[in-house]
């Protein structure tokens, strides 16, 4: 069934790095290809698959959950999991792994390369946040650089509502490739409250700041959102 979902792509295997974790995983082999620029400028192509992409901030937020949660017995949504690799990371420490992705080859992946890497308890869905068909809360939601589509912020918000726990956090990484300002205004205006840590990181030899952005429900006698 995984196989099938692949298709068409060729895949290749490749090793990663994160913390203390090696982990052994599959990639679109060739990506490039699958990205016809000039008609994208044109706008007569189908989006390409960003999913397959090992965005850079995605690295940033699975070495700070290697490095900085304690994922014991959480429930946690890797959000837009792409490859798999931050649910991977919470997997091998602990955590009950959903991986969750609008594209279904995306949730193959992040599949075949969390039984690659022997992780203990996870489970796997198609789901787009802007549809939500979701009826669990989660103790920790994380998600690496999906705040790119504006028009989806106040959506992604009330996933946030409804379906973190009381105590839960979301954790994610943004590296602002778009302006997220108003993301950050719907989380005050709901009532969420925010944190967020820059981290330096490097991209094609360019310097990038990946935001690591830590997101709670307010707690009792506290409603106001902060930076």
């Amino acid at each position: 069934m995984i196989w099938r979902v692949l298709h068409p792509y060729d895949t290749e295997p490749f090793d990663l790095t994160i913390g203390s974790q090696q982990l052994a995983l599959l990639r679109v082999k060739d990506l490039e290809r699958w990205v016809d620029r000039e008609a994208l400028l044109r706008d007569e192509t189908e989006e390409p698959p960003y999913w397959a992409y090992l965005w850079t901030g995605a690295l940033t937020l699975a070495r700070y959950v290697e490095e900085h949660i304690d994922c014991r017995d959480l429930s946690v949504l890797d959000l837009g999991c792409g490859l798999g690799v931050t649910g991977i990371i919470a997997s091998l420490k602990g955590g009950h792994v959903t991986f969750a992705d609008k594209e279904p080859p995306a949730v193959a992946f992040a599949m075949m390369n969390a039984q690659m890497n022997n992780c203990p308890l996870f489970a796997a869905r198609t789901l787009d946040f802007i549809c939500d068909t979701l009826d669990t809360q989660f103790s920790l939601i994380l998600g690496a650089e999906i705040l790119y589509d504006r028009p989806t912020f106040p959506a992604l918000v009330a996933f946030l509502q409804h379906h973190l726990t009381p105590q839960g956090r979301a954790v994610f990484a943004d590296a602002r490739r778009t302006n997220t300002e108003e993301f950050y205004c719907q989380l005050d205006n709901a009532g969420l409250q925010w944190t967020r840590e820059e981290i330096q990181e490097r991209e094609d030899k360019l310097p990038l700041n990946v935001g690591i952005v830590t997101i709670r429900k307010p707690s009792a006698g506290n409603s106001n959102g902060e930076m």
